[in-house]
């Protein structure tokens, strides 16, 4: 059998050792064999994942230009990129946050928008998670990366074993996320990367594919028979999966009113929002929110 490729941790100039070797020792218990890395000659010629753990102030990303890079290089090939805290400094100076929203701590946003003002941070959220890209907040958040990562590469049941062994909660990776949808990232297609980062970046839009395809110099069709191809999905199908993940996340970690929630990702017409919802969660969205908080159904 082939080794599984590893999750990447960068311990660069600055970061907490004890949340590096936290990582390792996590990650290890699943059997992930982490790698670590220091600087540039150490890096692997794959990854599963790249973790960028969390440091007591800032990084100066001009002191390690390789590392901006090769998170560049990375994403662009569909690796997940996983920041906690002021790791989000790397995601920012790498660009690989691509205009959506992200997650850090919120003590130092003011100092983090000195540099990049159009980095679009929300603080009051605990985990922002796409496809290619994970931010949490919080000098300890690199746990929660670590069970995302672990769910991500060997599974559910491996990170709730795993959380249950280092007497961690898993807290918000319960079972809305046990058949997520977990779209393709690395099927090499560099436009179509793209084109799944701009429908992640804004679910109430209504489709559009022509403003879509202009932006990545393709024709609508090419653009629907590539993303087909690279994903296994019409854009229509994407969009909606996408929508109905948000959707179960508001659900499960806010008080937003049904009918909000369905505005929020993308649905004017709430009838219709309850109906994709029973066929892609198998539940109403208000029994959906009851189970994730412990009511009854």
């Amino acid at each position: 059998m082939p080794k599984r490729t590893a999750p990447v941790i960068v311990a660069y100039p600055g970061a907490l050792q004890s949340s590096v070797l936290g990582l390792t020792d996590i990650l290890s218990h699943a059997g992930l064999e982490p790698i670590t890395v220091a600087k540039e000659g150490d890096i692997p010629a794959r990854a599963a994942a790249i973790i960028l753990p969390p440091a007591a102030e800032p990084p100066e990303p001009t002191g390690s230009p390789w590392i901006g890079q090769w998170l560049q290089r990375c994403s662009a090939n569909g690796v997940p990129i996983c920041s906690a805290c002021v790791g989000v400094v790397w995601v920012a100076a790498a660009g690989v946050d691509a205009g959506r929203p992200v997650t850090t701590h919120w003590g130092i946003v003011a100092e983090i928008r000195k540099s990049w003002p159009d980095l679009a941070v929300e603080t009051d959220r605990l985990v922002i998670e796409y496809s290619d890209l994970v931010t949490a907040g919080g000098l300890m958040a690199w746990i929660d990366l670590a069970l995302i990562v672990i769910e991500r590469l060997v599974g559910h049941q491996a990170m709730l074993s795993t959380a249950r062994h280092f007497v961690v909660d898993p807290g918000r990776r319960d079972q809305r996320r046990f058949q997520r949808f977990q779209p393709v990232t690395d099927h090499g297609d560099a436009k179509i990367l793209r084109a799944q980062a701009i429908l992640e970046c804004d679910l109430r839009s209504s489709l559009p594919v022509a403003k879509i395809a202009g932006q990545l110099g393709l024709s609508p069709r090419s653009l629907q028979r590539r993303f087909s191809a690279a994903t296994g999905l019409s854009l229509t199908d994407y969009l909606q999966k996408l929508r109905i993940e948000q959707a179960k996340t508001l659900l499960a970690d806010t008080e937003t009113s049904v009918a909000n929630v369905a505005l929020d990702v993308g649905y004017t017409d709430v009838p219709a929002f309850h109906r994709v919802f029973l066929r892609h969660a198998g539940q109403p969205p208000a029994r959906f929110r009851r189970s994730m908080k412990g009511g009854k159904r």
